[in-house]
C-alpha cells in the first residue's frame, strides 16, 4: 500500500501550497488589488484630516469630499508643475547639443580615441572573416565546371544590375494612433480612477470596515485585532507623514542648490527628488543620476557637474545619518534586509507601483505577526528586534564552539556585572543543564560549555572587581563571610562563584567551594564561622532533592545558620518550591544575583549591629 503523510508531516507543504496560491493570487489579480491596496493607503494619510473636519462640525459626507479634492488638488499641481519643467527642458536641450556631442567625444579620448581604435579594429577582423572562402566539405568532390559557381549565380560574366526599391510606409490611421499612444496609459488611468472612487467609499465607511476586519480576523479576542489595526495604522501613517517630511527637507535644498549652481530645471529635479525618495533605495539613485547626467551635458568644464554630485551626496549622508535616524525611531519596525526584501518582492509582482507600496504592505504583515500568533514568522523573519534574545545568541555561540564571539557577548553586556550574570550567562546555563538532562549534549561538548563559561566568568570577575585605583575592593565588615555552596554539579559551583565574585564586587565578603567538596566536607568548612550564612547555589531542573538534603544537614549542624537557597533564573519555580524548601531549613530562596545581594547586605548588617561596640555610661 503506498504510504499516507501524517497530518504534522504535511503541514509544511500544505502551507507551501497556500503560499504559492497566494503570490500567484497577488500576481494575476494584481488590476483589482493594486487599487485596493493605493487607496487603503490614502486612506490612512487622508483620514486624520477627514477625521480634523468633521470636529469641526462638518458632515461626514462633505468632510471626506473635502479631503479628497485637496488631496488629489495638491497631486494635479504636482504633476503639472512637473510636466511644464519637462516641456520646458526638453524645448532648452537643443542649445546643449554641441556641448554633449564634445563631452561624448571627451569620454571617448577624442577622435581616435581608445574606443574608437577598438570599434575599429574589431570591425576590420570580423570583415577579414567573411573574407575568407569557406573550407569545402571533406569526402565531398565538387562536379567539374562547378568550382566558384554559387547557388542562382547567372553563367555570365556580367555582374547582375542592381533593382531600385522603393518602401513607402502608408501614415498611420487614427484608430492605430489611438492604440500606440492612448491604450498604453488607459490600464493605469483606470487604476487610479477606481483608486479615487475606493478611497472615498473607505473613507465615508471606515468605522464600518474597522469593524467587519474585527470581527472577520478574531472575533474572540477583540482586544488582540483592535490593538493590532491601530498599531498598524499608527505605524504607516507614522511612516507616510515622516517620510513626506524627511522628502520636502531633501527636496527644497536640491532645488534651491540646483537653482544657485545654474542647472536647468531646478524646480523639476527638486520636486523628483521629492517624490522619488519615497521608492525606497531605488528612489534616491534615479533623484540623483539625472541631474547628474544633465550637468555633465550642459556645462563646460567638471567644475559644476562635481558641485552638483557633492550636493546630492551631502544631501543624501545628512539625510540617512541625521534625519531619519532621529525622526524615524521604530516607526516601522522593519530590519534593512527586510526592505531590500519588500522592494524586490513586491517591485517583481506589481511593477513601480509594487515600489511604492513595499514598504507600509510589509509592515502590515510584521503587525499582524506581532499580535496574531498564526503570522508570528513575518515577525521573526522581517522585524526589526532580534531573532534571539542575548541569552540565546550567547548559548548559541557556545553550542558552535565560539569561545570569543560568546566572550565578545558577555563583554558588550554594559550593564554592569549582577545584569551580565542574570540575564545572559546564567540563563545560558539554565538552558545548557535542561539540554543535558535531556540528553541533547554530548560530554565533549557540554565541557566545552562549562570550560568556557568558566573562563569567560574569570575575564569578567577581572576586570569587574578592580577598582578605579587599581586596588581590589576590601570587604565593608571584616567579620561577616558568606559561604556560597554547589549544590550537586559543575553548573551549581560556577553560579556559586559568580554569586561570590558579585558580593566581593559590592564589598561583601565570601567564598565558594568546589563541587568535589562531599556534603560533610561542605559543612565542616561552614562550622569554621562562628554565626554561619550560606547560600546554596542551584540550577533545576534536577538540582531539588540534593538541595534540601543539603539545608537539612546544615540546619541540623548549625540551628542559628541563616541558609538561603539560590535557584538562579527561576522566579516562578522558586516561588513554587519555596513551601518544601523552608521545611527543609532554608530561610530565603533567591530568584536572581539581585536578590542575592539585597539578602546577604540585610544578613551583614545584622552582623554589624550584633557586633558593634556598645558605649558604657
Amino acid at each position: 500500500m503506498p504510504t499516507q503523510l501524517q497530518p504534522d508531516a504535511a503541514l509544511p507543504l500544505i502551507r507551501f501550497g497556500l503560499a504559492l496560491m497566494v503570490i500567484a493570487g497577488l500576481y494575476l489579480g494584481q488590476d483589482v488589488l493594486i487599487p485596493i491596496a493605493l487607496a487603503v493607503l490614502l486612506s490612512f494619510v487622508l483620514a486624520p484630516a477627514a477625521d480634523r473636519l468633521e470636529r469641526w462640525r462638518l458632515p461626514p459626507v462633505p468632510s471626506v469630499i473635502a479631503t479628497v479634492i485637496l488631496a488629489f488638488s495638491i497631486l494635479g499641481g504636482v504633476g503639472l508643475i512637473v510636466s511644464n519643467q519637462v516641456v520646458s527642458l526638453a524645448e532648452s536641450l537643443p542649445k546643449y547639443r554641441d556641448n554633449i556631442t564634445q563631452r561624448f567625444l571627451s569620454l571617448q579620448g577624442g577622435e581616435g580615441g581608445v574606443f574608437d581604435r577598438a570599434a575599429e579594429t574589431f570591425f576590420a577582423i570580423q570583415e577579414d572573416i567573411k573574407k575568407k572562402p569557406a573550407a569545402a566539405e571533406p569526402g565531398v568532390a565538387e562536379p567539374p565546371g562547378t568550382r566558384g559557381l554559387q547557388d542562382n549565380e547567372p553563367l555570365t560574366d556580367q555582374p547582375p544590375e542592381p533593382i531600385l526599391v522603393e518602401v513607402r510606409e502608408e501614415p498611420p490611421s487614427t484608430f492605430e494612433l489611438l492604440r500606440d499612444y492612448v491604450s498604453p496609459a488607459l490600464i493605469p488611468l483606470a487604476r487610479l480612477g477606481l483608486a479615487v472612487v475606493l478611497v472615498i467609499f473607505f473613507l465615508l465607511q471606515r468605522e464600518d470596515l474597522r469593524d467587519r476586519l474585527i470581527r472577520l480576523m478574531s472575533r474572540d479576542r477583540l482586544d488582540v485585532t483592535t490593538r493590532a489595526l491601530n498599531d498598524a495604522g499608527d505605524r504607516i501613517g507614522r511612516y507616510l507623514r515622516t517620510q513626506l517630511l524627511i522628502n520636502t527637507c531633501y527636496g527644497v535644498p536640491i532645488a534651491i542648490g540646483l537653482a544657485i549652481i545654474g542647472l536647468p530645471g531646478a524646480l523639476l529635479w527638486g520636486l523628483l527628488g521629492m517624490l522619488l525618495r519615497f521608492i525606497p533605495y531605488v528612489g534616491p539613485w534615479l533623484a540623483a543620476s539625472m541631474p547628474i547626467l544633465l550637468s555633465l551635458a550642459v556645462f563646460d568644464g567638471w567644475l559644476w557637474p562635481l558641485a552638483v554630485i557633492a550636493l546630492f551626496v551631502g544631501l543624501e549622508l545628512f539625510t540617512n545619518m541625521v534625519m531619519e535616524p532621529w525622526l524615524y525611531g521604530a516607526s516601522t519596525g522593519l530590519s534593512p534586509v527586510a526592505v531590500l526584501l519588500a522592494v524586490i518582492f513586491w517591485s517583481s509582482l506589481w511593477g513601480g507601483v509594487g515600489l511604492l507600496l513595499a514598504i507600509p504592505l510589509t509592515v502590515c504583515l510584521v503587525v499582524a505577526g506581532r499580535h496574531l500568533p498564526q503570522f508570528e514568522f513575518f515577525t521573526i523573519l522581517l522585524g526589526k528586534e532580534p531573532a534571539l534574545s542575548a541569552t540565546e545568541r550567547f548559548y548559541q555561540r557556545l553550542l558552535a564552539g565560539d569561545h570569543q564571539g560568546a566572550m565578545e557577548l558577555a563583554l558588550e553586556h554594559g550593564d554592569g556585572l549582577i545584569s551580565v550574570y542574570d540575564q545572559v550567562i546564567i540563563p545560558a546555563l539554565t538552558l545548557a543543564e535542561r539540554d543535558r538532562h535531556n540528553g541533547r549534549l554530548d560530554p565533549e561538548l557540554e565541557q566545552f560549555i562549562i570550560e568556557s563559561a568558566s573562563e569567560i566568568v574569570d575575564a569578567l570577575g577581572a576586570r569587574e572587581s578592580i577598582a578605579a585605583n587599581g586596588k581590589a575592593i576590601e570587604p565593608r565588615h571584616q567579620h561577616f563571610e558568606l559561604m556560597c555552596l554547589p549544590s550537586r554539579d559543575l553548573a551549581d559551583e560556577l553560579t556559586a562563584r559568580m554569586f561570590a565574585q558579585v558580593l566581593k564586587q559590592q564589598g561583601i565578603g565570601a567564598q565558594h567551594l568546589s563541587v568535589k567538596s562531599l556534603a560533610s566536607e561542605m559543612v565542616e568548612r561552614v562550622g569554621e564561622g562562628e554565626q554561619p550564612v550560606v547560600c546554596v547555589s542551584a540550577l533545576p531542573p534536577k538540582a531539588l532533592a540534593h538541595t534540601r538534603y543539603l539545608c537539612k544537614r546544615l540546619k541540623q549542624q548549625f540551628p542559628k545558620a541563616r541558609i538561603a537557597v539560590g535557584l538562579w533564573n527561576t522566579k516562578e519555580y522558586a516561588a513554587r518550591v519555596t513551601p518544601r524548601l523552608n521545611e527543609a531549613g532554608a530561610d530565603a530562596v533567591l530568584p536572581n544575583l539581585a536578590a542575592g545581594v539585597k539578602w546577604a547586605r540585610q544578613r551583614m548588617n545584622e552582623r554589624a549591629t550584633v557586633t558593634a561596640p556598645k558605649i558604657l555610661n
